[in-house]
């Protein structure tokens, strides 16, 4: 069928928009995965469901206002998939930005039934739309029109995106502040685009809107990667000196920067019976269960080694023995099976950060080092 310049001009932006997420899924491709590769995992799909959402809607475009019968049976399957797909991206954007403020992924804490609840209501809907006319009909022309149920179809979509604001806004006290406006942020180009093609009948911008998100979310993840330790997937120690000297800055009236440093019991050992290999697992296994036990704005970090950081802010007095109960409890289920070759227990030294004691962060690292080895000496019964 012959194109406008108005049809020209959206299949293009449709195709730059195709274009993008094959370079984005190339280079994530070719990234190294790690121990932290969830939110690889979900922007992955974020990006696939995206792009099955533009075909479709590219292919609705252009067979709109087609007399051709084989043509309106494409147009009719073509909407239906496109309506029945409509909320995968949304969903896995509710994942990204889930597994952004938690760390928790869907096998550790579903999310709430209602995220795929409606989904699934809309698919049922899409598949009937064809014979009931309930979210979209072809006029005799050929032509789209949305149906009936159409604005019932949006409000539960913008319910599905405005949850992810619910998300960020309940995780507002232990969010740090950048964390929690860029989390807020991410919604608003989306909601935007959807309301503009509310008012607008014809404007393709959602799709187009939801890549640029994808882009900044790519960047945003090889941020990440370029900060963390390639072996255990914590932050490695380059990023430990920045966050920690960003810490100590930002640090207020009713606050405390708590920090805990820690080394693998008898470590060596472990190499030396087992080899290098099991050693090197040994350190992945800490890794995981130390970020298994700490907040999603709390910081994991490798300092060399068999030496490991953890930092946290809080205003409980009591949190710094609660955060080494909970990483102790972590290692004691994890070395409960049997058969295992070796265990893992940790000497971990603790401290909060005192201006007084701590003029610069390589000081407040010394007295975490000083107190770890103490508790070192104590536990093989050496004085002092």
């Amino acid at each position: 069928m012959p194109l406008t310049e108005i049809m020209i001009l959206r299949l293009e932006i449709i195709a730059f928009s195709l274009i993008v997420l094959a370079i984005l899924w190339v280079s994530g491709n070719r990234r190294k995965t790690s121990k932290t590769g969830s939110d690889q995992h979900i922007f992955r799909m974020l990006l696939f469901s995206t792009a099955m959402m533009l075909v479709t809607d590219a292919i609705s475009w252009y067979l709109d206002g087609s007399l051709n019968p084989v043509a309106r049976i494409i147009l009719y399957a073509d909407l239906t998939l496109y309506y029945a797909f409509h909320s995968i991206p949304t969903v896995y954007f509710i994942r990204y930005v889930n597994f952004q403020v938690t760390g928790e992924t869907e096998s550790s804490r579903p999310l709430p039934r209602f995220v795929y609840l409606v989904p699934l209501i809309i698919v049922i809907a899409s598949i009937a739309s064809p014979f009931t006319g309930f979210l979209f009909s072809l006029d005799p022309t050929g032509h789209y029109a949305r149906g009936f149920g159409f604005f019932l179809f949006a409000i539960l979509q913008y319910g599905l995106v405005l949850y992810s604001f619910v998300i960020v806004i309940r995780k507002r006290t232990t969010l740090r502040r950048r964390v929690f406006y860029t989390l807020l942020a991410y919604p608003l180009p989306m909601l935007a685009a959807a309301s503009l093609h509310m008012l607008v009948f014809g404007l393709a911008i959602i799709w187009p809107s939801l890549t640029l998100f994808l882009v900044a979310a790519a960047a945003n993840i090889d941020n990440r990667r370029s900060r963390l330790d390639h072996l255990t997937g914590t932050a490695n120690r380059r990023s430990l000196d920045e966050e920690l000297e960003n810490r100590i800055a930002a640090v207020r009236p009713g606050w405390k920067l708590s920090g805990l440093l820690m080394d693998v019991d008898d470590f060596k050992s472990i190499n030396d019976k087992f080899g290098h290999d099991a050693g090197d697992r040994a350190l992945e296994d800490v890794g995981s269960l130390l970020m298994a036990s700490v907040r999603i704005e709390d910081l994991v970090a490798r300092m060399g080694g068999d030496e490991f950081v953890v930092l946290f802010d809080s205003a409980d007095q009591g949190a710094l023995e609660e955060m080494v109960k909970r990483i102790e409890a972590a290692f004691t289920k994890h070395n409960a099976p049997s058969g295992r070759q070796y265990h893992l227990s940790l000497s971990i030294g603790r401290a909060n950060f005192d201006p007084a004691l701590d003029k610069t962060a390589p000081e407040f690292l010394a007295r975490l080092d000083a107190d770890m080895y103490r508790r070192k000496r104590q536990k093989k019964g050496i004085p002092g």
